[in-house]
C-alpha cells in the first residue's frame, strides 16, 4: 500500500476507533448508570429498563452472525460505514425521544450497528499491518474499546453533575454525526477493494460447527462465564450495589468503571498465566468455572445472612477477571475446528455471548418484580429477597457452567 493511501487508511480506521469506542460506552452505560433515573423519567418498572440492555444485546448478537461474511465480500470499511450510519441515527434518537417504544427502537439500530464494527477493523489492521505489528495494532483497538466501557460508569456519572445524561448523549451524537460525515468525505479519495462476488453466507459452516460436541460444551460453558459478568458490568451491578449495598450512585459507578478496568487487564493476565502453564487452556477455562461458581456463592450466602458489605464489589471484580479469557477460547475454537470454519466457530461464539446477556437482562426485570419495590425518594428500591433469587439463578448458572466446562477435553 502506497504511503499517501496508508496515512489515509489510518486516519479513517481512528475515525472507526472512536466510533467503537462510543459503541462499547453505549453498550454498558445504558441502562446501568442510568437506571434508577429511567424508571423514574419514563415511569416504568424494572423489567421495561432492563429491556434497554437486552435490546441492544440480542440484536447485536444476530449481527454477528452475518457480519464476517459481510466483512469478507465488502471490505471492512464498506461495512464499518453502513453501521456507522444506523448507530448515528441510534444515538441520536436515543436522548432526543421520551417514547418508550422509539427508544426501544433506538437501541435495537445501536446494537445493530454496532455489531459491524469489531470484525471490520479486525480485518482492516489485518491488511495494514504485518505479523510482526498486528498483535500490538489490535490490543490497542481492544484497549479503546474496554476504556468506552470504563467511562461509562464513573466518568459518566460525574459528568451528570453538571449536565444531564440527554444533553451528555445528545452531544456524544453530536461528534459521532461529525465522524460520520469526515469519514464519507475520507472515503472519496480512499481506494477500496473489488467486491468479492464469492463470498456468500453458507448455512452448511454453522451446522458443521454446532454438530461438533465439543463446540456445544465450549459455547455453552463460555456464553455462561461471560454472560453473568457482563449483565451484572452492563444492567444491574450499579443499581444492585446502591439498594442493596446502600453505595451512593458515584461510588457504584466507581466499583463498574474498576471492573472494566479489571476486565482489561486480566485479557492479558489470563493469557500470559495460561502461558506459562504449558498453555493447558482447557484446563484454566475448568478452574474459571470453579472461580464463577465461588464468588456467586459467597455473594449469595452475603445476601442471604444479610450482609450489606462493599466486598461485594471487589468479587464483582473477580467475576469480570475471570471472565476475561476470550485470548484462551480463540485458541481453543481453532485448535478444534478445520480452518475454513474457525471463524464461522467464532461468530457464533460471539453470537451465544450476546445473546445470554440479553436473555439474562430480560430475566433480571422480571425477577426483581416478583417482590415489591419500595419507593423510596421517588426511586423504586428493590430488597433482599429480589436480589437474593436474582443471584440464585445466576449461582445456579455457574452450576452449568462447571458441568460444561467439565465435559470439554483436557487435549486443547
Amino acid at each position: 500500500m502506497k504511503n499517501p493511501q496508508r496515512v489515509l487508511m489510518l486516519t479513517i480506521l481512528s475515525l472507526c476507533g472512536l466510533m467503537y469506542f462510543v459503541a462499547n460506552f453505549q453498550r454498558i452505560a445504558i441502562p446501568g448508570a442510568v437506571f434508577d433515573i429511567l424508571e423514574q423519567e419514563l415511569s416504568v418498572s424494572a423489567p421495561f429498563i432492563t429491556a434497554f440492555g437486552a435490546i441492544f444485546m440480542y440484536v447485536y448478537a444476530l449481527g454477528q452472525l452475518i457480519t464476517g461474511v459481510m466483512v469478507n465480500r465488502y471490505g471492512g470499511i464498506r461495512v464499518i460505514t453502513c453501521g456507522g450510519i444506523l448507530f448515528t441515527i441510534g444515538c441520536i434518537l436515543f436522548p432526543t425521544t421520551r417514547n418508550l417504544y422509539l427508544m426501544y427502537l433506538s437501541r435495537a439500530l445501536l446494537g445493530f450497528g454496532s455489531s459491524m464494527f469489531y470484525l471490520s477493523m479486525v480485518k482492516e489492521l489485518k491488511n495494514l499491518y504485518s505479523d510482526k505489528n498486528y498483535g500490538i495494532a489490535l490490543s490497542v483497538m481492544l484497549f479503546v474499546g474496554y476504556f468506552g466501557g470504563i467511562f461509562a460508569n464513573a466518568p459518566f456519572v460525574a459528568m451528570m453533575k453538571y449536565m444531564n445524561w440527554r444533553e451528555i448523549l445528545i452531544t456524544i451524537s453530536l461528534v459521532i454525526l461529525l465522524t460520520l460525515v469526515i469519514l464519507f468525505i475520507l472515503l472519496k479519495k480512499t481506494e477500496l477493494p473489488k467486491i468479492n462476488t464469492n463470498v456468500t453466507l453458507k448455512w452448511e459452516s454453522f451446522v458443521r460447527v454446532l454438530h461438533k460436541k465439543h463446540n456445544r460444551n465450549l459455547f455453552g460453558f463460555a456464553c455462561c462465564n461471560f454472560g453473568i459478568s457482563y449483565v451484572i458490568q452492563a444492567i444491574i451491578g450499579k443499581k444492585f450495589l446502591e439498594d442493596y449495598c446502600f453505595l451512593t450512585a458515584s461510588k457504584a459507578a466507581f466499583i463498574l468503571s474498576i471492573m472494566a478496568i479489571v476486565a482489561a487487564i486480566f485479557n492479558i493476565i489470563n493469557a500470559s498465566i495460561c502461558k506459562l502453564c504449558d498453555n493447558h487452556r482447557v484446563l484454566f477455562l475448568k478452574g474459571a468455572s470453579v472461580v464463577t461458581f465461588l464468588s456467586l456463592l459467597s455473594i449469595f450466602l452475603l445476601i442471604l445472612f444479610d450482609k450489606h458489605t462493599v466486598f461485594i464489589g471487589l468479587i464483582f471484580c473477580v467475576i469480570a477477571g475471570n471472565a476475561s479469557i476470550s485470548a484462551l477460547l480463540i485458541p481453543v475454537i481453532q485448535q478444534s475446528n478445520r480452518e475454513e470454519v474457525s471463524v464461522t466457530a467464532v461468530s457464533i461464539m460471539n453470537f451465544f455471548f450476546f445473546m445470554m446477556v440479553g436473555i439474562l437482562g430480560t430475566l433480571t426485570g422480571f425477577i426483581l418484580n416478583c417482590y415489591s419495590p419500595e419507593r423510596i425518594n421517588g426511586v423504586l428500591v428493590y430488597g433482599k429477597n429480589s436480589y437474593l433469587l436474582l443471584f440464585g439463578v445466576f449461582l445456579a448458572l455457574s452450576i452449568y457452567e462447571m458441568y460444561k466446562a467439565k465435559k470439554l477435553s483436557n487435549h486443547y
